[in-house]
């Protein structure tokens, strides 16, 4: 009798858990089925950050239990602060609020910035659409520069606002290079026009998804090439190209700690998130969504007639990365936080 009363138990509590999933997942669908997710941007239309938001708008709906719209929502402001502020502390964390960060946030965070209202460790994250690295194009007669040849040669190289002007400025104090920095192009449009006109002889901070993409003819007609991949892990495409790898020529120490807090954020490069607190069922809807979506053969092929450079990033990657900056020694963040305010950050 006690062993039939076990058994009975047991498989009553079998079938409890085979129930509870489905209805769990059916949940989820009930709650999305009919309902409108926002997609907050931290930028103007047009810009990176918009047109992969509006990318993922076009197929992560449908991977989503109930098949909810997904809707594109613009909101600039202080460099992507307004929008991490706004899903901090304004929007529901009901699962219908997401967004795409600016990887500087933790930056940002790092650096105290003072309309910062937010902690990065707290948000749902969801996933990360591509792995960025950026890269030093050289032109004109540092064309064949070899890599040590950065770190014992003048080269002079022609820089917008942000990351063209941010990292050489960063690479020259911390990394010993000896870039010769002329700011004040709108746009790496016209850096690359000046590359060509033998003006300048590089652009530096350059982003390797918009590089691939828009230095594209340059490169094949050889008037310039990718000289150094700047990131804390080597880029597969810049790898398989037999780019430097940054990281392989700047000796152990301080420096080189410092410089990974600045540039671990790039592996998080179009990071996806909602508010603290969303739902555990939805939140886990949302994040294998997202994993489906990327993964999608349509998707890929979409991406890549688009000159996308798409690479999932799993959320427990994101939050380790986070910690890599946030939880470095005290005198390694110090250090990041000087050279940034230095760079212009």
């Amino acid at each position: 009798m006690i062993g039939y009363r076990l058994f009975a138990t047991s498989a009553a509590l079998a079938a409890s858990v085979c129930l509870a999933a489905p209805a769990a997942a059916d949940a989820v669908t009930d709650f999305y089925r009919g309902k409108q997710v926002s997609l907050i941007v931290p930028s103007g239309v047009g810009g990176g950050y918009d047109l992969y938001t509006r990318f993922l708008a076009r197929f992560y709906g449908k991977f989503v239990p109930g098949q909810p719209t997904m809707v594109v929502r613009n909101m600039p402001g202080a460099g992507g602060i307004t929008a991490a502020n706004h899903l901090f502390s304004i929007a529901a964390p009901d699962g219908l609020n997401l967004g795409i960060f600016q990887n500087t946030i933790t930056l940002n965070q790092l650096a105290n910035t003072q309309a910062v209202k937010f902690d990065v460790r707290k948000f749902s994250w969801i996933g990360n659409m591509s792995i960025a690295s950026t890269i030093c194009a050289l032109s004109g007669n540092a064309r064949d520069a070899k890599p040590q040849d950065l770190f014992s040669r003048e080269i002079i190289i022609g820089a917008t606002s942000g990351s063209p002007v941010i990292i050489p400025t960063i690479l020259n104090s911390i990394g010993g290079t000896k870039f010769k920095i002329v700011a004040g192009y709108q746009s790496t449009s016209n850096v690359q026009v000046a590359m060509e006109a033998g003006e300048v002889s590089g652009l530096c901070g350059w982003s390797w998804d918009g590089a691939r993409v828009n230095g594209r003819d340059m490169f094949a007609r050889g008037v310039a090439k990718p000289a150094i991949d700047i990131a804390i892990q080597p880029q597969p495409e810049l790898q398989t190209m037999g780019v430097p790898f940054l990281m392989d020529l700047i000796p152990a120490g301080d420096n080189k700690e410092a410089l990974k807090v600045i540039l671990s954020t790039q592996v998080y490069n179009r990071p996806f998130a909602g508010p603290p607190g969303v739902p555990q069922d939805r939140l886990a809807a949302l994040r294998s969504a997202f994993k489906a979506t990327l993964d999608d053969a349509e998707v890929k092929a979409e991406a890549e007639k688009m000159g996308l450079d798409i690479a999932y990033l799993a959320p427990e990657k994101i939050v380790e990365l986070i910690a890599l900056a946030l939880d470095a020694p005290k005198h390694i963040q110090a250090k990041a936080v000087e050279e940034l305010g230095k760079a212009g950050f």
